[in-house]
């Protein structure tokens, strides 16, 4: 370390300022009109010396003249300009193969859950062909009509591309068009299917990508930034590109004793919508990945970004925990409903992470609905924490009837799961908590983005379908209650549920760690 001396008050300095009177050391090598006054004190040694000396009496040294206020803010600012990063010199070509490797990734992965559910898929068109509102169902009643000879639909219609769409929050809507004799017959089926282990496919891949640039690229956080938004327009790209080849299409037209008839029916996912969802996720998980990968992210230890995250991952892995407990005690217990025979894994791991999700979006004190109008038989049924099971029914013998009438020691459970989050939301505020006063605004952004990130994955993994019909025929014209499926939750109540229940506890956690410091 270098040590001068302040040319004004004489003390030591080893800063661009004096840290007992503020004077900024920069001076002219050069005097000139606009330079200033002579120094008071030495540079060099300290000594003081009149303002008309050149030189010091003492060393000898040529005594600098002081530089103007704003010629001082002007070097400054010229002496900072250099710390601002050449975002040109990012690793452009490492950034795209990262992108490619995610998309591939996502594209192999969709391909193995689709072949793995593909008996849940037969089974799921299975019941649509029953209700009688699925595609094959209706393509069936048109051969069976007509006796066209077209080829089939293809079966299953949910196939790896419909899964690497919905794998990226991206919902699937079947619409068909029929007329017979000159009266029109329309409907969409609308298939929410948010599951949030398909979720996990480009969140992974995504996140993989970023490490591997994090550790091969060196940088600032602007670097790996401007690397993110790279690698999210190229894997952006890439999944609009399979937007555009995934569904299907299918047309049909017959003539019957004088009577013209076509049916049309086809399952399109929007170019748009999939290029800025891709976009999104490439860019937000790529980022955190090259983070992790540069060993940046040690530097964000107490970030409110980094302590949401948190939070979420681990609220989510304990719920998920417990959710499995709870199956393997229910499948355990000689049950003559359900055993692990009659489950394969891989619908025991969705009802794991997918009940887990639902448990911790309960434990938020989130409202949980599941909503059906199904062959004449509706239900309703919600649950909170604090409120409990609120049901209706045109079925006096629902199983949540009996679960209504007798709760148990449900929601004791539930008070009792409530010290999950509660301990989560604490931690989060005693590790943001840092010096002597309480951060609030560090806090309330951490509030604001846990609850944004809860209410985008609430909006995103609503699951269910609905069926809308667009009709002028007249036998039509009575059908009021069409099938319908949902099982979520409001984002917009889950944001600020979220927001308000995280943040309090967040500053209470806060001033736990104040306190402990006194």
């Amino acid at each position: 370390m270098i040590i001068t001396y302040c040319t004004t008050c004489g003390n030591e300095v080893s800063d661009n300022y004096c840290p007992i009177d503020g004077t900024f050391q920069l001076h002219a090598e050069t005097p000139s009109v606009t330079s200033g006054a002579k120094p008071k004190f030495c540079s060099d040694c300290g000594t003081e010396n009149n303002n008309h000396e050149q030189y010091c009496m003492q060393c000898g040294s040529f005594q600098l003249p002081l530089v103007p206020f704003k010629a001082e803010r002007t070097q400054e600012k010229m002496a900072t300009s250099h710390a601002i990063p050449d975002l040109s010199s990012i690793n452009k070509r490492l950034a795209i193969l990262c992108a490619f490797l995610a998309f591939l990734a996502v594209g192999i992965m969709s391909f193995v859950v689709s072949e793995g559910f593909q008996q849940q898929a037969a089974s799921f068109q299975q019941t649509l062909n029953e209700l009688e509102v699925g595609p094959a169902g209706v393509v069936n009643d048109f051969y069976y009509n007509y006796g066209t000879e077209n080829p089939p639909l293809t079966d299953p219609f949910f196939g790896m591309t419909d899964y690497w769409m919905a794998a990226h929050l991206l919902n699937s809507t079947l619409s068909f068009n029929s007329t017979e004799a000159g009266e029109q017959f329309g409907g969409d089926l609308e298939l929410q299917s948010g599951l949030l282990i398909l979720l996990l496919l480009p969140l992974t891949s995504l996140l993989i990508a970023g490490y591997l640039y994090g550790r091969r690229a060196s940088g600032t956080f602007q670097h790996y930034w401007v690397s993110s938004l790279l690698i999210g327009l190229v894997y952006g790209v890439l999944t609009a590109l399979i937007a555009l080849i995934a569904g299907f299409q299918f047309n049909a037209s017959a003539q019957d004793s004088g009577i013209v008839a076509s049916l049309a029916i086809e399952n399109n996912y929007p170019f748009i919508k999939a290029f800025f969802a891709a976009f999104f996720l490439g860019t937000i998980f790529s980022f955190i990945g090259s983070l992790y990968g540069s060993g940046a992210i040690k530097q964000l230890t107490s970030s409110p970004l980094k302590e949401g995250i948190r939070t979420i991952t681990f609220g989510i892995a304990l719920s998920s925990a417990v959710i499995i407990l709870l199956l393997y005690r229910f499948m355990s217990d000689a049950n003559p409903f359900l055993s692990f025979d009659d489950l394969p894994a891989t619908y025991f791991l969705i009802i794991a992470v997918q009940g887990g999700f639902l448990l911790w979006n309960a434990l938020n004190l989130s409202s949980l609905t599941f909503d059906m109008n199904i062959l004449d038989e509706k239900l309703q049924v919600m649950y909170s924490a604090l409120g409990g099971l609120k049901f209706q029914t045109n079925d006096p013998f629902s199983i949540f009837s009996f679960l209504s009438s007798n709760p148990g020691n449900l929601k004791l459970y539930m008070i009792i799961g409530l010290l999950i989050p509660i301990g989560l939301f604490l931690w989060a505020g005693y590790r943001l908590q840092q010096g002597g006063a309480i951060q609030l605004h560090r806090i309330i952004v951490f509030g604001l983005l846990y609850a944004f990130l809860m209410s985008l994955l609430t909006a995103g993994l609503n699951t269910g379908f609905t069926f809308k019909l667009d009709f002028s025929a007249r036998e039509f014209q009575d059908m009021t209650d069409a099938p319908f499926l949902f099982i979520g939750s409001s984002a917009i109540a889950t944001f600020f549920k979220c927001w308000i229940f995280s943040t309090l506890l967040a500053i209470c956690g806060a001033y736990w760690k104040k306190r402990k410091a006194e």
